[in-house]
């Protein structure tokens, strides 16, 4: 068990909203003991990783497409590609529709430029999930450390008030912000920078995943506080939950993406959580700091109400969220993060790693079986 807020929320990183999926294995073609499935070759098709079957009739076997090699643009339709979304329904049917930068939910104006980028790595050990980059959407700047692209690091480029704005930028969808069970929650929400995707789903698949790895300046400081910056991926298809929009990234305890969220357990064990007469207690932090290093994220200092060194900001790690749709259906995906209460300090996520999958899916946020 994950103890990420002591006396406060103590949450289990196990994050299946529903059952698990019980029939052949997420996004390959590996079968679970039950009769081979035959080949069936469509162009409306994904290619199926690992079955062995030319599902999209391009005449070779098992190519899934990589399509962010050389992708660094600013565009919205670049980004994503850079997470790994390489096929549009204008050329196969299937794939991207439309993408673009907003504010928020039912917003169309941009956020500030300096809020998206495409990277080539995170810090010192993050790099993409797969091709050659990732994409960062962020409250401050989405660059290692938080300051304008190539600019050295210095104190103020780490992720406590160098914002490229704040106050009042952007909307959340109804219902959001949410606060963790046992804290409490602002409703005012700046520097939102929303990645709205509508995306058509190939006829052979049933659900789709991605990667993402949230990363906050308010820990350990504003550890369960009104000062809850978040992440949502907020799901509206007709198919999913009779069509009533929702978020599909959480932990265990149905809490979004923040600081207060079961899976947040990259930061300094042994750290004072809260400040002054809200303290809550020491951190676990099972998998310590060291994949901060170069992020910004990573700064050594004394947190509040500690004497000892710590680093003064924190990271969920890479997870993937996972959510059931039908084949051939239209549905839309809003990626976004925001500031919650000031836009002082600042949050980022990294996103990549967007595929298919094939069997039944469970609607479930977890740890890739390659990320500790």
């Amino acid at each position: 068990m994950l103890v990420v807020v002591a006396g406060c929320n103590e949450v289990s990183p196990n994050a299946t909203k529903s059952k698990p999926a019980t029939t052949g294995r997420f996004d390959t073609g590996e079968k679970d003991g039950g009769p081979a499935r035959p080949c069936v070759t469509d162009p409306s098709y994904y290619d199926v990783p690992n079955d062995g079957c030319d599902n999209d009739g391009d005449g070779t076997i098992d190519n899934p497409p990589v399509c962010d090699d050389g992708e660094s643009g600013d565009s919205a339709e670049s980004f994503a590609r850079g997470m790994g979304i390489c096929t549009k329904v204008s050329e196969v049917g299937y794939g991207l529709v439309s993408a673009k930068f907003t504010r928020g939910h039912g917003r169309d104006d941009a956020p500030q430029a300096e809020q998206h980028s495409l990277l080539e790595k995170f810090g010192d050990k993050l790099r993409p999930r797969e091709g050659k980059r990732l994409g960062v959407l962020s409250t401050g700047y989405a660059q290692e450390f938080n300051g304008a692209p190539n600019e050295p690091f210095s104190r103020g480029r780490d992720w406590y008030g160098a914002v490229p704005g704040s106050g009042g930028n952007g909307t959340a969808p109804p219902g959001f912000p949410k606060g963790a069970k046992g804290c409490p929650q602002e409703t005012e929400v700046n520097d939102v920078v929303n990645l709205h995707l509508e995306l058509t789903a190939p006829k052979n698949a049933s659900g789709f995943a991605f990667d993402f790895n949230f990363h906050s300046g308010e820990w350990p400081t504003f550890v369960c506080s009104k000062y809850n910056d978040g992440f949502i991926a907020y799901l509206n298809a007709k198919s999913y939950e009779s069509g009533r929009p929702d978020n599909i990234s959480f932990d265990s305890l149905g809490n979004p993406v923040s600081v207060n969220n079961g899976f947040f357990d990259r930061c300094t064990p042994g750290t004072t959580l809260g400040c002054g007469s809200q303290t809550l207690g020491l951190s676990k932090c099972p998998s310590g700091p060291g994949e901060l290093a170069g992020t910004g994220f990573g700064l050594v200092g004394a947190s509040c109400g500690a004497e000892a060194l710590a680093t003064l900001g924190g990271a969920t790690g890479w997870l993937f969220s996972q959510a059931p749709i039908l084949g051939g259906e239209t549905f839309t995906l809003d990626l976004m993060i925001w500031d919650v209460g000031d836009g002082i300090l600042d949050s980022s996520v990294l996103l990549d790693n967007f595929r298919w999958a094939l069997g039944e899916v469970a609607t479930t946020t977890d740890r890739p079986a390659d990320v500790k």
